[in-house]
């Protein structure tokens, strides 16, 4: 595992680097021909723990891999900032800058997703290619997100977090892993409070509209089993539609080979389409 000083918060963060199958990384992200691929994980979640077998997965090896670790979140410290997804979004840019990467194909689940759609707006250099699994993509819509945020901060540090990792060890009991219930006991508790905030939070433009008018290749990926995933506008355009099978929105956990199949398959159309 690697690290990066954020010298504007005096705090590191880390992610994992996965060297690929070729020599020489170039200044525009590239690993030989493929663009260097950056990996960000949902609300909850860690990258390095959550990816590494997605990242490694047949269909995926090739490219050097980042698994980087949002503030907060597995091995990143905390930090006094306001966790919002564009704060997220500007600290990813930093790691990014410090390994003087540009033009990387960005894959996020979730939160992740939303952070690798606002990392495209506001850095549009560092964002070639872009692979949403399940963004939030509109105010007030989110499940855990507005679990967490529909409680007081101080509710939520005193009781909630410990509420809401009690329900999640006993379903990965349930269903035989333990993962997530590990991952959220890495999440800063103000962390988690504020990003859900955020994740809820009315912005302009919309991540939607944001996805929608960025001048790059972008795939979503939705869940076999999630229902009502609104998927307005994003066809029409340009945005490509790739269904991650016997999976819902937990894919990472439902079916990782499904849900790398479904990534390598969204980069390939995008490869196709240059």
């Amino acid at each position: 595992m690697r690290a990066v000083l954020l010298p504007h918060l005096d705090t590191w963060m880390r992610y994992l680097d996965l060297a690929g199958d070729t020599h020489g990384d170039g200044v525009d992200g590239s690993h030989g021909q493929e663009p260097v691929r950056v990996y960000l994980a949902g609300l909850g979640g860690a990258s390095s723990a959550d990816f590494a077998e997605v990242a490694t997965s047949r269909q995926l090896r090739g490219p050097r891999s980042l698994l980087v670790d949002l503030v907060g979140t597995g091995w990143s410290d905390p930090a006094d900032f306001g966790y919002t997804v564009e704060e997220h979004a500007d600290t990813v840019a930093v790691v990014l800058d410090a390994l003087n990467l540009r033009g990387c194909t960005v894959v996020g689940h979730s939160l992740g997703g939303g952070v690798a759609i606002s990392l495209a707006h506001r850095r549009p250099d560092l964002v070639r290619r872009l692979v949403a699994a399940e963004p939030n993509l509109d105010p007030g819509v989110g499940y855990l997100s507005r679990h967490v945020a529909n409680q007081s901060e101080e509710a939520f540090a005193s009781r909630g977090y410990d509420a809401l990792r009690a329900v999640i060890d006993r379903d990965d009991r349930t269903a035989g892993m333990s993962v997530f219930h590990a991952t959220t006991g890495r999440w800063s508790k103000r962390g988690m409070y504020l990003t859900s905030v955020s994740m809820l939070a009315e912005r302009r433009p919309t991540l939607r509209e944001q996805l929608v008018e960025a001048p790059i290749h972008r795939a979503v990926l939705v869940g076999e089993r999630t229902q009502n995933y609104d998927l307005s506008g994003l066809r029409e355009a340009g945005v490509g539609i790739h269904v991650v099978p016997a999976a819902g929105h937990g894919m990472t956990y439902d079916n990782p080979a499904g849900f790398a199949h479904a990534i390598a398959a969204a980069i390939a159309g995008s490869e196709r389409a240059e």
